[in-house]
Parts: structure tokens; sequence; C-alpha cells
């Protein structure tokens, strides 16, 4: 039998998910998951199916409600460069996000709405030699 890291590493946090969280109310269970997802990006797995893959210098345009997102990103010695633009059509709402992502790392666009809604949220994740998105389900 050969030694598979992945199913190795998903069989472990599958079970330490369900015993840290069989006890928990229902919002400190939700906190756990988070974490956990957390915990296992910085391993570097790959994100959910559906990302798109990030163009170096070309980028691309999204849209969060009434935000508008413009992002790119440029390799250089250190990482890649990323430059996320966001903001409405008011010209004084501009925000700009830079960072600089090593492989296995992300970075999160997150947009609020009303209360009880969750945030928008847009996720770049470094893999490899790519960045890739992840937009929002709905």
């Amino acid at each position: 039998m050969s030694y598979k890291p992945t199913r190795f590493l998903k069989g472990h946090f599958d079970d330490w998910g369900a015993k840290s969280t069989a006890n928990l109310p229902a919002p400190r269970s939700t906190i756990a998951v988070l974490l956990t997802a957390a915990f296992l990006s910085v391993f570097g797995l790959p994100p959910a199916a559906g990302a798109e893959i990030i163009s170096p210098d070309v980028g691309l345009q999204a849209t969060l409600d009434a935000v508008n997102v413009s992002i790119y990103y440029h390799p250089t010695s250190a990482g890649y460069h990323v430059v996320i633009t966001a903001g409405t059509e008011d010209s004084h709402s501009v925000v700009r996000f830079v960072s600089t992502l090593a492989p296995g790392q992300d970075a999160v666009v997150s947009v609020p709405r009303g209360v009880g809604q969750p945030a928008l949220e847009l996720r770049l994740y470094r893999v490899g030699d790519r960045v890739e998105l992840q937009r929002p389900v709905s």
C-alpha cells in the first residue's frame, strides 16, 4: 500500500474536525471549520474547484454588489506582487490593497453586506507558478 499524504491529512483533519466540534454549539462549530480551513491553506492545498487562473500583468475585473474590483499581479524575485483596487462609482471610495504572495499563500477581498448577511469574498490563491481566483458562490 502506497503512502498518500493528502489522504492521510484529509482523514486526520476530518477526524479532528468531527471530534473538536461535536459538542460545540453551532456558532463555535462555524469558527472551528473556518480555523481548520485557514490551517489547511498553510499547507498549500488547492482551492475549491471552479477557480479562475489570473494571467500575470493582465489581471481581471470582478463585481461584488456595488463594488468594482480590479486584480492583477506581477512576478518579482520576492514573490508575486498583487495589486487589488476596489471602489464604487464614487471616486472618493477607491481602496488599493498591495501584497506579495509566496507559494501557498492567499489573500481575501471582502465586501460587507446588510445585517445578518454574509460578506461577499473574492479569494486569491498562489498555487505554484500561478494565481487563482475563487469568486463568491452567491
